[in-house]
């Protein structure tokens, strides 16, 4: 057994393809062959007693005429065409004495034959079962019902059907040759193109192994010839190197996370240290002036300094916290179409002062999405700000809703200068920032938010100002809200 499986996984498909052909080829060819040779003898055997039989019925109506004119010179004649022209050995025929009145052997005419009718009998009971000589017929010679007598011929036993359809075989054997190359060559044919994509795929496996390893790749035993044994040493060997380099990945990205968390931490450090030293330089200076002070209006002015700078450093570390500690979302069914008309509300004097408009565009059904419409509402008003703030000579902002397969996405689109392609990829970093006043936590809380309902934001390239695109989850069981008309379009 372990032979063969060696020898197997030696042999290459195309090898095995062709023998496996030949092989089915050969039993199939063997076994009509067999079938044809013998049919054809059964045939031909059949024919040439048929053909024998004639012979001898011809010969018996003559020996009939012959016996009632005692006249045998023509039927003798008969004979000895038939003995040079055909298969005829031998004639002989007796009457009803038994005597032999016609025969190809002179010497036998007027002698008594008494076993002639015996065989006669004896021969038609083996015409019945089957079983008859071919190289013999007796038959009865009758007149008008009347046995005159019995006539037995003898042919050739060298003539038999093996000679006889001896072109036969010759013709199956030059068919066997023709059947061979075909199927060499259609084996061959249907092997390679059989083994061509497992070839080509352990070659790209190969390739991609040497790519990303930098070196020479060995990916399966090299004394295996069968493609298939090839292709399966080939893609365990891939998938062990998979599972070795997911291990190592998992162990880098679980430093680097730590790193970046660390780094985060030092860079939320420094910017807090940043913006507190600044307003407790400002606070020990009012303090410092307040000692110094001759009368109440300045103190006030000084105390009113140590106040305002106060109040920056708890809105700062507010808005710190908050992004530090983003709450779980409680998660319900709500429209986000309400949430957005409730910010464009909330925001409507800063957008009336900034000249700004707002256009909705809405599906025919607007699905609903499990969110925390209080977080969403901090989404939406942060990407509405920065619009705003982006477009300091007015403009529109524009948010089209729309159903792709089970996501809900909302674009929220600006005319205003939109954002550098340079920078594009950075928006949501923490402390990213291209305004002069402002922390850089915005667009980064956006998108912990995005994160925490399993959804996504991403910056979309366009010609003219900035397109958010936000993708939200749908539900199993989707409870769309109907407007009053399609594509209902709202400006305010």
């Amino acid at each position: 057994m372990k032979f063969l499986r060696v020898l197997h996984e030696r042999t290459s498909i195309k090898t095995k393809g062709i023998l496996y052909m030949m092989l089915m080829i050969s039993l199939i060819y063997f076994s009509v062959s067999l079938v044809v040779l013998s049919t054809a003898r059964k045939n031909m055997a059949l024919q040439l007693r048929q053909f024998h039989y004639s012979i001898a019925e011809k010969l018996a109506d003559t020996a009939s005429d012959a016996m009632i004119s005692r006249d045998y010179g023509a039927l003798l004649e008969q004979v000895m065409q038939l003995k040079q022209t055909s298969h005829v050995k031998s004639v002989k025929a007796v009457d009803r004495r038994r005597i032999i009145v016609l025969s190809d052997n002179l010497r036998e005419i007027g002698r008594k034959d008494p076993g002639i009718f015996s065989r006669l009998r004896d021969a038609a009971r083996a015409t019945r079962d089957n079983a008859w000589d071919d190289s013999r017929v007796l038959l009865p010679v009758s007149a008008g019902g009347d046995v005159l007598g019995a006539i037995q011929v003898d042919f050739d036993k060298d003539i038999s059907p093996n000679k006889e359809f001896r072109k036969t075989r010759i013709e199956l054997v030059y068919l066997s040759f023709l059947i061979f190359a075909a199927g060499i060559g259609g084996s061959f044919i249907v092997s390679s193109v059989l083994a061509k994509p497992m070839v080509r795929l352990v070659r790209e496996a190969e390739a991609f192994e040497k790519e990303i390893t930098f070196g020479e790749a060995s990916l399966y035993d090299h004394s295996a010839r069968d493609e298939s044994v090839q292709l399966r040493q080939a893609f365990h060997q891939v998938i062990e190197n998979l599972r070795k380099y997911l291990r190592e990945f998992k162990k880098m990205s679980e430093e680097s996370e730590k790193l970046t968390c660390m780094a985060t931490v030092g860079q939320m450090s420094a910017q807090i240290a940043h913006e507190m030293r600044n307003s407790l330089y400002a606070i020990r200076g009012a303090a410092a002036e307040i000692g110094k002070a001759n009368n109440q209006p300045e103190i006030n002015e000084y105390i009113d300094i140590i106040k305002d700078e106060s109040l920056e450093m708890m809105i700062m570390a507010d808005e710190y916290l908050r992004f530090s500690r983003i709450p779980s979302p409680m998660p319900r069914l709500c429209h986000l179409s309400e949430i957005v008309d409730k910010v464009a509300e909330l925001l409507e004097t800063d957008l009336e002062e900034a000249g700004v408009s707002v256009k909705i565009v809405r599906p025919p059904r607007m699905p609903q999405v499990m969110c925390d419409p209080a977080l969403l509402k901090q989404v939406f008003m942060n990407l509405f700000i920065n619009a705003i703030q982006a477009m300091k000579e007015g403009g529109m902002i524009t948010v089209k809703y729309e159903l792709s397969g089970d996501w809900l996405k909302v674009h929220v689109m600006d005319t205003g200068p939109g954002v550098p392609e340079k920078i594009a990829s950075s928006i949501f970093q923490p402390f990213f920032t291209t305004k002069n006043e402002g922390s850089g936590l915005g667009l980064a809380t956006v998108y912990k938010i995005m994160l925490t309902h399993h959804g996504d934001i991403r910056l979309i390239g366009s010609a003219r100002g900035a397109h958010f695109e936000l993708k939200f989850p749908l539900p199993g069981d989707m409870k769309p809200l109907n407007h009053k008309s399609p594509g209902l379009e709202k400006e305010n």
